[in-house]
């Protein structure tokens, strides 16, 4: 259990946001409190523990000027909160295996030579690391072990021994673990206001401790009726697409809302019927088991250039959602992709 008589005030502000992992608490408290974070961090352990949480919050440290550390008061703490902060670059992967591509390090070693817009520091959240080929890595280390001095890097993953030694030995790794199934059970009631006691700590015993999988487990039935909804606003927005009608289409995507999680099941969905578009459009709609009747007529009406270039442009769009577009800007930009048709 958490001592928090014992860690210095940035750490008890830390640990009201994050459960557990006493020591990756304390010790990214004491460098948040004295205004000392190294360049680079390598945050380690299974998904569902915290990662993405602690990689924001190590980015918060970085970047707060607030007059006691992370309380929230400063610019830069309030836009890190709303997800709009320009300093704050993720670096996503990509393909069939999901990795960070060379081309990604890339472009992202020019960017980190640029000057930060607002904050004094920039920092770069690289998720999903285990993935990176050597060449990738290699690629890397290159800005890695010479960081300017304005940027911070934090890479997440599995387990470090997954990434070059040379890249292990040059970032600050720490490594994230389940909690206890009490304290957990705490926070999730408390802090994130989901279900009852009981039921959390049934779903963190299940899970092992793993507050991610709790939650999945937890919101199982909510998730339910998430993806029901997602269904019927894809429906809509396909039954435009068939109705030619620009306003409805409009009128259709903006139904998605301000919903990030509701915007991507709803991207998901959307290629998955207009995947079934391309087969009619390419000849092997036969081939299709139970299809959408909007998605076959889209299928007969569009052609398969068309059709490849919206499934395209919508994947580029729901790896938007992880870094800060706003929605209002999603549903628009939505709704000119789905409007197409050469």
């Amino acid at each position: 259990m958490l001592n928090e008589t014992a860690l210095c005030p940035a750490a008890r502000r830390i640990a009201c946001e994050f459960c557990g992992n006493e020591e990756a608490v304390a010790a990214l408290g004491e460098m948040v409190e004295n205004r000392r974070l190294p360049h680079a961090f390598i945050l380690e352990g299974a998904d569902g523990l915290g990662k993405s949480t602690f990689a924001r919050l190590i980015a918060r440290g970085a970047m707060c000027r607030c007059s006691q550390p992370l309380s929230g008061e400063c610019a830069h703490c309030r836009k890190l909160r709303e997800n709009i902060h320009p300093d704050l670059v993720y670096v996503l992967g990509s393909g069939k295996i999901n990795a960070i591509s060379i081309d990604s390090i890339r472009a992202m070693r020019k960017d980190a030579l640029i000057a930060p817009n607002e904050a004094e520091k920039r920092v770069f959240i690289l998720e999903d690391c285990d993935t990176m080929l050597p060449a990738a890595q290699n690629a890397f280390l290159k800005i890695f072990e010479e960081a300017p001095p304005h940027v911070v890097f934090i890479m997440t993953c599995r387990s470090a021994m997954n990434l070059l030694t040379t890249i292990r030995s040059r970032g600050r790794i720490i490594t994230l673990h389940p909690v206890d199934v009490r304290e957990g059970a705490a926070f999730i009631v408390g802090t994130l206001h989901t279900g009852d006691a009981a039921s959390a700590a049934h779903a963190l015993t299940v899970s092992g401790g793993n507050i991610g999988e709790a939650l999945r487990l937890l919101g199982s039935e909510s998730a339910s009726l998430a993806a029901e909804r997602a269904d019927g606003i894809a429906s809509g927005i396909l039954g435009a697409m068939c109705s030619g009608s620009e306003l409805q289409l409009a009128v259709r995507c903006a139904a998605v809302g301000k919903d990030r999680a509701l915007a991507g099941t709803v991207c998901q969905i959307l290629c998955e019927r207009l995947r079934c578009a391309l087969m009619t459009a390419v000849g092997a709609g036969d081939t299709l088991e139970a299809p959408d009747p909007d998605a076959l007529r889209l299928g007969a009406s569009l052609p398969p250039e068309v059709i490849m270039r919206q499934i395209d442009e919508i994947n580029q769009l729901s790896d938007w959602l992880r870094i800060n577009i706003s929605m209002p800007l999603f549903n628009t930009r939505l709704a000119i992709i789905l409007q197409r048709r050469k």
